[in-house]
Order: C-alpha cells, then sequence, then structure tokens
C-alpha cells in the first residue's frame, strides 16, 4: 500500500536575490544613482583628507565636499536637494572633516535658497548651475569665515583666504559638474506641472 506520488513539490527554481526585492527598473536606477552620489562624496573626502589637504594654494586649500553636495544639490530638484543636502551635511558632520556642527545649516540653506532661486529663474543649462553653485560655494565661505569670527576661531585679516578658497571652488565645480550630472539624470528626470 505504498503509493507513490506522480507530482511531487519541487521548490522553485533559485533566483537572484535582486529578484526577490520586487522593485521595478526605475527603483532599481534611483538606488545606483544615490549609491553611486555617495561614492562620488566619499571619494571628493578621501582626496580632501589625503591630497588637498596637504596643498597650499596661497595659503588656502579647497573644501570638495561642501562643493559637491552644494554642486548636487543644485542640480537636483529642491525637494529632493534639501534633504539630500541635510543628510550629506549631517554625515560630512559626523565624518570629523567640517569644520563645526554649524555647516550642516549653512549647507542645507544656501543649497535649498539657491536651487529654488535657478529653478524659478534660470532654465536649465550649465551657465545657471555653474552661476547657482558658484554662489551657495562663496556664501557658505563667508558664513564660514563670520562663524569663526564668532567663535574666535579666525581673525579678521583672515577673510581673503575665505574668498581665495571660495575662488577655489569656482575653479573646481567645472570639473565636477560633468561627473555630477550624469549621476543626477540616472533614474529620469523629475516630472514636472
Amino acid at each position: 500500500m505504498f503509493f507513490k506520488r506522480k507530482h511531487e513539490f519541487r521548490p522553485d527554481k533559485n533566483r537572484s536575490w535582486l529578484r526577490n526585492l520586487y522593485m521595478t527598473k526605475q527603483q532599481r536606477l534611483r538606488v545606483l544613482k544615490w549609491l553611486l552620489i555617495t561614492a562620488a562624496l566619499v571619494f571628493l573626502s578621501i582626496v580632501q583628507d589625503v591630497i588637498m589637504s596637504r596643498i597650499s594654494i596661497f595659503g588656502t586649500t579647497t573644501d570638495l565636499v561642501p562643493y559637491g553636495i552644494l554642486l548636487m544639490c543644485i542640480i537636483l530638484d529642491p525637494e529632493v536637494g534639501c534633504v539630500f543636502a541635510l543628510v550629506s551635511s549631517c554625515v560630512y558632520q559626523f565624518s570629523g572633516s567640517a569644520p563645526g556642527p554649524y555647516v550642516i545649516a549653512l549647507l542645507t540653506v544656501f543649497g535649498v535658497v539657491v536651487a529654488i532661486l535657478r529653478q524659478s529663474y534660470l532654465r536649465y543649462s550649465f551657465g545657471s548651475v555653474y552661476l547657482g553653485a558658484v554662489t551657495a560655494i562663496m556664501l557658505y565661505e563667508i558664513a564660514l569665515f563670520v562663524a569663526g569670527l564668532f567663535l574666535e576661531h579666525t581673525t579678521a585679516g583672515a577673510f581673503p583666504r575665505f574668498l581665495l578658497t571660495g575662488g577655489l571652488g569656482a575653479v573646481v565645480v567645472p570639473v565636477l559638474y560633468p561627473v555630477f550630472t550624469a549621476i543626477g539624470k540616472i533614474g529620469g528626470e523629475t516630472w514636472k506641472e
């Protein structure tokens, strides 16, 4: 009385773990975009802390991570850029490279305000993004100077160095622009009404 079933239970074929996530192609592209943005900012942090911190240009150096944060915030829509600037500036502060906790507010506010102004009054082009990024960088450097004066970390005679650091940002932005624009377009453009 041993009956054997003709159709035994067979487990599903082994599929990759990516298919078990139930993500659409659009969602996967957006995850890729945020991973690439993260990798770009980590790369900028490494270059800044390992290489550029040893190079002095007229007594100052670049500030690559804030440049990348502000540029990406301006490239993205203001809503997405606000969240991006807030999260990335928090990570920048907790990495130990930031001058102080006030950079979280400075990067977020300047990035979002300039992104809103750029989107409201200018068409998307290299010139408008460059103008917005350089404006945000200069405002950020001036605010760092004011915060340094208030906290007695710097003197009034150091103001030209802060302006020179902002000027170096104007030189770095065209180098970062093609990479950050290509990353920002992954996953499609945000639809606007």
